[in-house]
């Protein structure tokens, strides 16, 4: 199969350098590639002989005027691990073309390696692929062995302590689009295949890590994570991590990236959950004002984030109904943006009204509001943390 997919392109190429036709037969004996794209898919009995012999072939004119299908010149085998696997014919006077068969097998045979290397690395990709695939899709502890099996049959342990990255490129579809439009050259899958190449370059630094493609935008990482290293190291190493990426893709595509780190698990279940866990803090991670996009599941501030997601639906309802006034009146959002401002602020009326820009008479009469509204005392801790969580609920609702 390999060999059918350069067949062609050698034969061409070839021939374009040396003046002479070449054709490229299969190990049944069909031609798969010919400058004459008329022999294409004809059969060719002498190839067969060629096989048998395995060796080279010389053909003159006399020889040929009684054969089907065959052209005065030289063939040899294509050899691969020690085997026949097609044969190679450079037509012309036998004596003048002898010369460069051995010149143009060889040609043809490093070819086949290589995109033989290729075609492995590629099968290995979507295999590796498709174990990611079947881990985050997780759902089933009776499938756990099987898949933890399969892990180990690619050489990955799947009980072993892994974090999962999760990697987001915002805009790099549009960008690579928009590329491929200005160059004609530019390809696709070969954009993607060098970000990911790249990729895994910064990332990879365990036999045991997993770099794998989730789509145009996302590539996620399970790492594995010795006993040894604190959540802190952690952090640390995959931000250094990070701003080398990004300093490729500013580079490459203008663009920049950010990861999301879930918490570090066991077992199938585990990296599973622990994809969950990135995907909810890339989520809560984008509502926060940081400089480098590294989001942290670990972190306080995202779990607070996350918090205010994760209320039980009854206590969510229980919330909106008490503070109907609030969440439907007119000015919601100018006094839900003071009060936030003003709980990030540790309930420091002076420092809110300066974040704000406003007059503190102009705070107090928002917050004053706020209370008539709601029943509660803004100056209460517990009451404050009551209308966070239930304000931030309402805001994430409402985003678009």
């Amino acid at each position: 199969m390999v060999l059918k997919h350069i067949a062609q392109h050698v034969a061409e190429n070839t021939t374009e350098i040396l003046g002479h036709p070449i054709s490229i037969t299969d190990d049944k004996g069909y031609i798969i590639g010919a400058t004459d794209r008329s022999r294409l898919g004809t059969f060719h009995q002498a190839s067969l002989d060629v096989l048998r012999q395995n060796r080279m072939v010389s053909y003159d004119a006399n020889q040929t005027r009684h054969l089907s299908n065959v052209l005065p010149g030289v063939a040899s085998p294509i050899i691969f691990n020690n085997k026949p696997i097609g044969v190679l014919g450079v037509v012309g006077d036998p004596l003048e073309v002898k010369k460069y068969v051995q010149l143009v097998k060889s040609h043809v045979e490093m070819m086949y390696q290589e995109s033989f290397k290729q075609e492995l690395v590629v099968l290995e990709s979507k295999t590796l692929d498709m174990l990611v695939q079947y881990v985050l899709h997780f759902d089933n502890e009776d499938e756990a062995e099987h898949v933890m099996k399969y892990g180990e049959m690619l050489g990955y342990r799947l009980d072993i302590h892994r974090v999962c990255l999760l990697i987001t490129i915002d805009g790099l579809k549009t960008q690579l689009s928009r590329q491929q439009e200005e160059q004609d050259a530019f390809s696709l899958p070969h954009a993607q295949q060098e970000l990911l190449d790249y990729a895994q370059r910064i990332f990879y630094n365990h036999a045991q890590d997993i770099v794998s493609p989730l789509n145009l935008e996302q590539i996620l990482v399970l790492k594995a994570v010795e006993p040894c290293i604190t959540e802190k190291e952690l952090h640390t190493c995959t931000t250094d991590q990070l701003e080398r990426f990004n300093q490729y893709l500013k580079r490459r595509h203008k663009l920049d990236a950010s990861v999301a780190i879930g918490d570090i698990q066991q077992g199938v279940e585990g990296i599973a959950e622990s994809y969950r866990n990135a995907v909810k803090t890339l989520t809560a991670g984008r509502k926060l004002d940081t400089p480098l996009r590294i989001y942290d599941y670990n972190d306080w501030r995202i779990t607070l984030e996350l918090l205010s997601r994760e209320i039980p639906s009854f206590i969510q309802d229980k919330l909106f109904s008490m503070l109907d006034r609030f969440l439907t009146y007119d000015n919601f959002d100018t006094l839900a943006h003071t009060f936030l401002t003003y709980c990030a602020c540790g309930l420091n009326m002076s420092e809110t009204a300066r974040m704000l820009f406003i007059h503190r008479n102009t705070l107090v009469y928002r917050l004053d509001k706020i209370g008539e509204l709601t029943s509660l005392d803004v100056t209460s801790f517990e009451h404050c943390l009551l209308l966070y969580i239930a304000v931030k609920n309402r805001t994430q609702l409402s985003a678009p």
